[in-house]
């Protein structure tokens, strides 16, 4: 989680466009950091973090649940670790 914020940081910091628009900056930091060869649809996308806001609220509410023991393990303790990271 640190390396991320110094990553957003550093495009925020290089870039002020990308504070404006969260897609471009999820482009961007993919093309940055992870190495996609994507660009940036002209056309309107909907943002990843809602995708995955919605499907978060509805495992949360017992629905569609991971299917793999391994995944439920892992978004269990990153949730610990973002519980204790906020507090």
């Amino acid at each position: 989680m640190k390396k991320v914020i110094e990553n957003v940081v550093k495009l925020l910091k290089e870039n002020e466009n990308l504070r404006n628009d969260d897609r471009l900056l999820i482009f961007e930091y993919w093309k940055s950091f992870d190495n996609t060869k994507m660009n940036v649809p002209d056309y309107p996308i909907t943002n990843p973090a809602t995708i995955i806001r919605v499907r978060q609220k509805l495992q949360s509410e017992g629905y569609f649940l991971p299917t793999i023991p391994e995944v439920t393990a892992k978004r269990y303790k990153q949730e610990i670790k973002v519980r204790v990271w906020l507090t």
